[in-house]
């Protein structure tokens, strides 16, 4: 993560450059993952998985800052560019009526959580961490690495597919990759996080309302 903002290198550096800084890629990967594969191998009970999410997410926000990543580079720039928030408006009804479809066809089980608990850590706490964890930061590595454009949507998607990797559910890893496309492709066009946190905390809601997540 300290690596982020350093000044490009010349041609000459390629190599070296370009191996050096693959570590964050790796890095951020692993981060992510450890939740998860410590609950698969029953090193972390599943009841903490919350709690070692935020502390994943805690750790990757905080190494930006250390480093001197703005908020501005995190995608918290001015919220009221009003085509922003009406593209996402658009895009999370769009997902929504295929969540909807998805219960035509499918059935779920999964338990809704207490909402008057769970509700505002949801939508306060919850989304905005996963949209800075894996929408921002991976776009600040991808950017560093000039591998921008469909690499990084694809390395978005799969960082918000691992940080699901808790759940052991690989209908919900495969749900989350395809959501991180299309939210990846939609913070690649605006670099304005506001509206995807709002998307990313309405259709989460409206997972857990449903059953799917």
């Amino acid at each position: 993560m300290t690596n982020l903002r350093q000044a490009k290198p010349t041609p000459d550096d390629i190599p070296s450059f370009t191996t050096h800084q693959l570590v964050p890629l790796a890095g951020l990967a692993l981060v992510l993952a450890a939740p998860g594969l410590a609950i698969h191998f029953s090193l972390l009970p599943f009841a903490y998985r919350i709690h070692a999410l935020l502390v994943v997410s805690g750790l990757c926000i905080g190494l930006c800052v250390w480093a001197g990543v703005s908020f501005s580079e995190l995608g918290f720039g001015k919220p009221h560019q009003w085509r922003h928030w009406l593209g996402c408006a658009v895009l999370t009804l769009a997902i929504a009526a295929v969540m909807l479809l998805q219960t035509q066809f499918f059935t779920f089980d999964a338990k809704p959580p207490a909402w008057l608990s769970f509700a505002p850590f949801y939508v306060l706490v919850s989304s905005p961490c996963q949209e800075v964890v894996c929408r921002s930061i991976p776009k600040l590595i991808t950017d560093r690495l000039s591998r921008g454009g469909w690499a990084y949507v694809l390395y978005s998607a799969a960082m918000f597919s691992l940080i699901h990797l808790c759940y052991g559910d690989p209908a919900l890893l495969l749900n989350t990759f395809l959501l991180g496309l299309v939210w990846g492709a939609a913070y690649l066009w605006m670099r304005n996080i506001w509206p995807l946190i709002v998307s990313h905390a309405a259709i989460g809601t409206l997972a857990f309302a449903l059953g799917l997540a």
